[in-house]
């Protein structure tokens, strides 16, 4: 019987790309959004209890995270599941902005719907109007009592003390703008190594930085008569300046294993 299914939901739109029509573009980014798919259905791997679907259209894309048919609910972790959708989702979102875009989003644990025709569901509608009504500004934003619950979660799941050894702060995989809760799209530059090799590119937290300054510059030149968009720009700017690698290289050297329990 055909029904809903608990999934975590996470709709990304890129800004700026009205101008956008080159075909070699458009495929580019049909390409990410749809890459990490492709390796999950490499690895498949038979202890992993989820699975992924991937729906891009234009500039946009929902990603659906799920637990696989048949898995005991003992091994269900909704914390968990969300922690791996945001973490991969935030990988493809970097060679994004690698590539010079801006995007915004929404982030949905609930109730979802899929097949081969296409998707339905309150989650995704709720995604979809966390990214166009309530995020403003460049982020991908969760349903705010689930950054609430998530961000509880990851703090309980960090040892601290390893945090105070090997680091100067700790990174967050979702962080927090007055209210609003997000997915840190820069997490894996931050906690782990500051440099990261996705299939063809190597992405390095401050080349990374530079390229979003001059993507930032151009656009406000661009649309320094629209108020609504400069301020996106400028919160994006006073944002990107704020990211850093977070380790102690002194100490742990170029490689660190994380600091989050899979316990």
């Amino acid at each position: 019987m055909k029904q809903y299914q608990k999934m975590v939901v996470i709709f990304v739109d890129l800004l700026g790309t009205e101008n956008n029509v080159k075909f070699e573009d458009k495929l580019f980014i049909h390409r990410i959004f749809h890459s990490e798919a492709k390796q999950n259905e490499s690895r498949n791997l038979e202890n992993v209890v989820y699975d992924r679907k991937v729906y891009s259209f234009s500039d946009c894309a929902y990603f659906f995270y799920y637990y696989k048919d048949g898995i005991e609910e003992s091994r269900k972790d909704d914390m968990k599941l969300l922690q791996i959708a945001m973490h991969n989702t935030a990988l493809s979102l970097l060679r994004i902005l690698n590539s010079g875009y801006l995007v915004r989003g929404g982030i949905m644990l609930g109730d979802a719907y899929f097949d081969e025709l296409g998707f339905f569901g309150p989650a995704v509608e709720v995604a979809y109007k966390l990214e166009s009504k309530y995020a403003k500004v460049p982020i991908v934003a969760l349903q705010p009592e689930l950054g609430q619950r998530f961000s509880s979660w990851e703090l309980s799941q960090t040892n601290m003390e390893l945090v105070e050894l090997l680091m100067t702060g700790r990174p967050k995989l979702v962080e927090q703008f007055e209210e609003k809760y997000f997915l840190n799209m820069f997490y894996q530059l931050e906690a782990f190594n500051p440099s990261l090799h996705l299939e063809t590119e190597e992405i390095e937290i401050n080349c990374l930085k530079k390229k979003l300054f001059e993507v930032i510059s151009r656009d406000k030149v661009k649309c320094a008569e629209n108020a609504d968009v400069m301020l996106k720009l400028n919160w994006m700017e006073e944002y990107v300046k704020t990211k850093r690698n977070y380790l102690r290289h002194d100490i742990v050297g170029n490689g660190f294993s994380g600091i989050v329990s899979d316990e």
